[in-house]
């Protein structure tokens, strides 16, 4: 299998679909899991401070680690997101290259062989396809 590892992308929504569905679901599941984990920890960290301080102190305290926590998870989530569609972009790509050659097949079209980026997936996928370009131009 050929790589081109100097290709760079053009477009990062390749097939929007599948990439959003995929940035959702890795969205979520990542939200589900630093939600438990932080219900844990908040839970501890504000029983301790309960136990510690009383009064406005405790409520100064609190409403800071709330701003904090909340404009932390909101960056977190973002990040999540952009870096969901650069992963999703690996699979992705390939994908619309391959939908776009057996295209081209269907319509009698030459078709050129697929070249995959260095971190693309599907390689087997791709050497098989390139093996029936290379018998049908035989």
């Amino acid at each position: 299998m050929k790589t081109k590892s100097y290709i760079i992308r053009k477009r990062y929504l390749i097939n929007k679909g599948f990439q959003l569905r995929f940035m959702v679901v890795i969205t979520l599941a990542m939200i589900l899991i630093a939600l438990v984990a932080s219900i844990s920890i908040y839970s501890a960290v504000m029983q301790t401070l309960v136990t510690q301080f009383h009064g406005e102190n405790l409520a100064l305290i609190k409403h800071a680690i709330n701003a904090k926590l909340i404009m932390r998870s909101l960056l977190l989530i973002f990040a999540i997101a952009v870096i969901s569609i650069f992963i999703s972009h690996r699979a992705a790509g390939p994908v619309y290259k391959f939908e776009s050659v057996i295209k081209a097949l269907a319509r009698g079209d030459g078709a050129k062989e697929i070249w995959l980026r260095k971190r693309d997936e599907f390689y087997d996928l791709a050497e098989a396809i390139n093996s029936l370009i290379r018998s049908l131009k035989r």
